[in-house]
């Protein structure tokens, strides 16, 4: 899939708004010292989030995709950090090995999330932190929703097939599931917030051209669509944010919610 083989476009994409939230999900997680484990680190902007935060922190991170921990070794050359392919449900670590284990926008992807919480707890030590964080694709994305606006405007036959082949937002998408999902694994004092993260954007370009990078699976979809109306997309796309903002900058906010408890 095209979302694991662009490690360097994905950072540009949607990499900038991962590291404006990792610091706000470390700062809510509670995370000081101790050996942590990033799950589906992907291009690892919460192990770098951490390692910046404290000297007595180290980090695992482990992710499926080799292409994006090959991006993130060259990214991190710190002998705090450890590397590892792997995935979610069976992870390849002895009970109680980690002082806390976090998950940066990754239980909203995978097929199993309750199994991945479970070994979530299963590696992390008594009293230990777990938390994880997913972003509001229902409510608290504008960026997914200006490009969905420009598109159906253009193409809506296609956009319908897309969104049925993709079917809706995961389950996971609101602090209520979130809560629900961490008492399920018999986790403690479980709380919930949601982080708003501001980001700036020069221009329309700034904005759309990592759209056209096809990093993921949205982004190729934008990117194809554009190519198959000869540009319409972005073009709509420009119409539509320049009688909201003009010509220059403009900001967006994005809403994610977050879980933490104890194991």
């Amino acid at each position: 899939m095209a979302r694991y083989t662009n490690p360097a476009g994905y950072d540009r994409f949607m990499g900038r708004w991962s590291a404006r939230l990792a610091p706000l999900f470390a700062d809510f997680a509670g995370i000081t010292a101790g050996r942590v484990l990033d799950l589906g680190c992907g291009t690892a902007m919460l192990s770098r989030t951490l390692l910046d935060r404290s000297a007595m922190i180290e980090v695992v991170g482990i992710d499926p995709a080799r292409s994006y921990l090959g991006h993130a070794r060259q990214l991190i050359p710190s002998p705090r950090i450890a590397f590892v392919c792997g995935g979610a449900e069976a992870l390849p670590f002895a009970n109680a090995t980690f002082d806390a284990a976090l998950a940066l926008l990754v239980v909203q992807e995978l097929p199993k999330p309750a199994a991945a919480v479970r070994e979530m707890r299963r590696v992390t030590r008594l009293g230990g932190l777990l938390a994880t964080c997913v972003w509001d694709f229902r409510q608290g994305m504008p960026m997914f929703s200006l490009f969905w606006e420009a598109a159906t405007a253009v193409a809506p036959e296609a956009v319908a097939r897309r969104r049925a082949e993709t079917g809706g937002p995961s389950p996971y998408a609101s602090a209520d599931t979130l809560e629900a999902l961490w008492h399920q694994a018999g986790l403690a004092e479980v709380k919930t917030t949601a982080l708003q993260v501001p980001l700036d954007f020069t221009s329309l370009e700034d904005f759309w051209t990592p759209f056209l990078l096809g990093a993921t699976g949205t982004s190729a979809f934008a990117r194809d669509l554009d190519a198959a109306t000869g540009g319409a997309v972005g073009a709509r796309l420009r119409q539509v944010i320049g009688e909201r903002w003009g010509e220059g900058g403009f900001t967006l906010a994005a809403t994610a919610f977050a879980v933490v408890g104890r194991a």
